[in-house]
């Protein structure tokens, strides 16, 4: 498992962000960070695909690495 950060564009309401029950949401001005674990690179497509399909904008994506 690896954990992301996903930043998106605008305010996502609770039920859209409930659509990711794997990710926490933060809310910033004008933005929306999701974060959390993803099984793997697969996990990580699905998300994104089903962020593009909503017609959200994907600002950022970064994998955090691992602490030691």
């Amino acid at each position: 498992m690896a954990h992301y950060v996903i930043r998106v564009k605008g305010d996502l309401s609770p039920e859209l962000t409930g659509v990711f029950p794997s990710l926490t949401a933060d809310r910033e001005p004008a933005q929306t960070v999701l974060h959390g674990e993803l099984e793997d690179q697969s996990a990580l497509a699905g998300v994104l695909n089903h962020l593009d399909t909503l017609g959200i904008t994907i600002v950022e994506v970064v994998q955090v690495p691992p602490s030691s």
